[in-house]
């Protein structure tokens, strides 16, 4: 009769070497789940500010093409405002010649390189009233839709203007006209428009933040001698043509700190 064999388990050797081995396989999968995992964030991350820069740039892109020659009055009624001013932009590019207005010396970093001389009457000139019907001053971005306060930075009025096309979805009594304005506080892009046109003193508007993380804008306009402007209305253009003069297409170069130079062309309607 065959003698039967001793049952035979694990020495201790064996157990270590197998806990090694275990461990040694749970650092490896988990490093590549985390190297995956911080991959899938950053990602979405640059998918989430691509979106972001997409739907901005859309949007000024979209009131630039549907802007009408409709000017606007002050809050007191006392004059009116063209139905597109603006500036040359503020900051300074990364590249001097992506922002020059070709043949006026207006480059990159040379007289528009500062917030101060872009604010109050640069923006709109004294023959216009004013400053910006929204961002003449800080005090607009303290109410609803912002989250601006006492220390907020001073806005930088850049353009505003009147666009049509404002779609009415909800059959509100109200036209399709809009009255849009756009400034850079601190490193970001602020829209804001308002429900009425002609706007009084107690029109409160409605600012959302459009783009962040810029670091410079630049916006020319190509008016109807096919030359380059750095502002609107040209100097040139008298009252009351300055009123409804519109440009035929108008550049907007913007530097983001983390995207670099985004720029569009846009030909306006009409």
């Amino acid at each position: 009769m065959s003698r039967a064999r001793r049952a035979r388990g694990f020495t201790l050797v064996e157990m270590l070497v197998a806990v090694l081995l275990l461990g040694v396989l749970t650092a490896l999968g988990y490093g590549a789940y985390r190297a995956a995992r911080i991959s899938a964030e950053r990602t979405e991350e640059a998918l989430a500010r691509t979106r972001e820069i997409e739907y901005g740039m859309r949007v000024l892109v979209m009131d630039f093409a549907q802007m009408v020659p409709r000017p606007v009055r002050d809050p007191l009624g006392q004059s009116r405002y063209p139905s597109l001013r603006g500036v040359g932009g503020t900051g300074t590019l990364s590249d001097p010649s992506a922002g020059a207005v070709p043949g006026n010396g207006l480059g990159g970093s040379s007289g528009l390189g500062g917030g101060s001389s872009l604010g109050g009457s640069s923006f709109g000139g004294s023959s216009f009233g004013g400053s910006s019907l929204t961002f003449g001053s800080s005090s607009a971005f303290a109410g609803p839709g912002t989250s601006g306060g006492g220390d907020q930075p001073t806005p930088v009025p850049l353009f505003e203007m009147t666009r049509g096309g404002w779609s009415n979805t909800a059959g509100q009594q109200r036209g399709t006209l809009q009255r849009v304005s756009y400034a850079l506080v601190g490193d970001v892009l602020k829209r804001a428009y308002t429900t009425v046109l002609d706007t009084v003193q107690s029109t409160q508007p409605v600012v959302q933040d459009l783009l962040k993380q810029v670091k410079a804008v630049r916006v020319r306009y190509l008016d109807a001698n096919q030359v380059w402007q750095a502002q609107w209305p040209p100097p040139l253009i008298a009252l009351p043509e300055a009123l409804w003069t519109r440009p035929v297409a108008v550049e907007i170069t913007i530097e983001f700190k983390d995207w670099g130079i985004v720029r569009r062309l846009v030909e306006v309607a009409g």
